[in-house]
């Protein structure tokens, strides 16, 4: 065994099996076998897209019916906002930053678009506070955003920042995401933070909601230690630092499935914390997440009427019935005349669902729909470039011939028909997960990502796939993105 006493000690600790470290490090040596895609799911070939009669139908259905279930809003909301600054620490370091940025000449067309159109920006009036931004250098202007002593704008986390401006109202996620969850989350917020940030955020939505005169049940939690995985170097070696203690890193978004998996509802919806609308387009973006809703509630219907047969009275199971449902739904077929088929089908019944709201592709980076053989059989997956062989023309082709993406728009049925909370560790794919190139003490490392929440780790769920209109989509990855007309609403200029 590659552990000491030590290290043993050290995994215990922070609740990771020795079992799990050595199959964490066998990835981390022999890598992921690629994902076999048969096909990208299309309308009509896995993705349905509905009329507006059908949406209304199943938003109607939603408002009808979600009583009957626990329904909470769940928002990762975890990392600091550093990443969405990068364009503006690289300008710190490469470019002259004498002239105010208004008067600015940058090569870089991103940091030209910048500098033409910060006053745009919501956080303008703000950050215009500290330091005249038509007067100061621009290096001055970009060190009180970001540093911590100004308006610590590359530390603090995208829930806390300034995202829009409208009537002159500035809002930020958090603001969002509460109009939201009273709207159609039965008033519940569960958001997953790092605990450095949580007095902030807290403070923040009291302030919200004593602003807004709602009352929303937040509710928060941490990544777990458990769900955080070991690191090699290119020899294959365990990476440790100075004391020779093992280094542990986060194990991405995958790690979320435990935070999902010890929620307390029926149905959750899964949306990130930077992907929000502006207010004058809120109205109009609940409803489809109604859509979602109405449409997991019908089949959540059906699936328990299923549930309940094949538990309590099999004698008056529809054979032909229950596979129809599954073939429509999931694209799944048990042989009606199979001897086995009730246990087929409990295998396949008594599964959480996923209703995943769909957008067309127009190149926005993203997981796509596809259909995946997967053990035997050919269900529905979302499909990131990474998971496949890079080295197969066919491969990429299918990659390639992908007409929609995964904005991270997921409906979530975690129980069966008398309410018991499905494992969600039962449904893991563990051989989608991911291996990624870093560094520690400048050196390079191989890190370990688990399988993503919306990839591997759902990968044996039922799932569904909803085209939804791509205004539903507004994601805030850089801070460029806060200019695209779907963040300034009325604030264009």
């Amino acid at each position: 065994m590659p552990f000491n006493l030590e290290d043993l000690e050290h995994l215990k600790q922070r609740g990771i099996q020795s079992s799990e470290a050595l199959r964490q490090l066998s990835f981390l040596k022999e890598g992921f076998r690629p994902l076999e895609l048969s096909k990208a799911a299309k309308i009509s070939e896995g993705i349905e897209k509905l009329n507006s009669e059908q949406a209304q139908y199943f938003a109607d259905v939603y408002q009808q019916k979600n009583s009957q279930f626990a329904v909470e809003k769940f928002v990762p909301a975890s990392g600091a906002a550093t990443r969405m600054f990068k364009l503006l620490y690289q300008l710190l370091e490469e470019e002259s930053l004498d002239l105010p940025l208004s008067r600015a000449q940058f090569t870089n067309a991103e940091a030209q678009e910048f500098a033409q159109h910060f006053k745009n920006l919501a956080f303008y009036e703000q950050w215009n506070a500290l330091g005249d931004l038509n007067q100061i250098s621009s290096r001055e202007a970009l060190k009180n955003l970001l540093e911590d002593e100004f308006m610590a704008y590359g530390s603090k986390p995208k829930a806390l920042l300034a995202f829009h401006r409208e009537n002159d109202q500035v809002t930020n996620p958090l603001y969002t995401h509460l109009l939201e969850a009273q709207d159609y989350a039965q008033s519940r917020l569960h958001l997953t933070i790092s605990s450095e940030h949580r007095e902030a955020i807290e403070k923040e939505i009291d302030a919200l909601k004593s602003k807004l005169q709602i009352e929303v049940e937040c509710s928060y939690s941490y990544q777990m230690a458990s769900t955080d995985t070991l690191a090699v170097d290119y020899d294959d070696e365990l990476v440790r630092d100075v004391d020779h203690k093992l280094i542990f890193r986060p194990g991405g978004h995958g790690a979320l499935l435990q935070n999902l998996n010890a929620r307390n509802a029926d149905l959750v919806f899964i949306k990130n914390i930077d992907n929000v609308c502006t207010l004058s387009s809120l109205e109009a973006h609940n409803f489809y997440k109604k859509v979602l809703g109405g449409y997991a509630i019908e089949i959540i219907q059906q699936l328990h009427h299923f549930q309940q047969q094949l538990e309590n009275d099999e004698t008056v199971l529809d054979r032909h019935g229950l596979n129809n449902f599954l073939q429509q739904y999931f694209g799944t077929h048990i042989d009606p005349e199979a001897k086995d088929f009730n246990a087929i089908a409990k295998e396949h019944v008594f599964r959480p669902l996923r209703v995943c709201g769909m957008v067309a592709n127009e190149g926005q980076p993203g997981g796509g729909p596809f259909w995946v053989k997967l053990k035997g059989t050919t269900s529905l997956q979302i499909v990131e470039s990474a998971q496949i062989d890079q080295n197969s023309e066919e491969q990429l082709a299918l990659m390639q011939s992908s007409t929609h993406f995964n904005p991270v728009d997921i409906v979530a049925s975690l129980t069966d028909y008398k309410g018991r909370a499905y494992d969600l560790n039962d449904y893991v794919d563990h051989e989608q997960g991911f291996i990624a190139h870093k560094s520690f003490d400048g050196r390079p490392i191989k890190a370990l990502e688990l399988p993503g929440l919306w990839n591997g780790s759902m990968a044996y769920w039922n799932s569904c796939f909803i085209e939804v209109p791509a205004a539903t989509f507004n994601p805030v990855k850089n801070v460029l993105d806060l200019l695209k007309p779907s963040h300034q609403g009325s604030n264009v200029g």
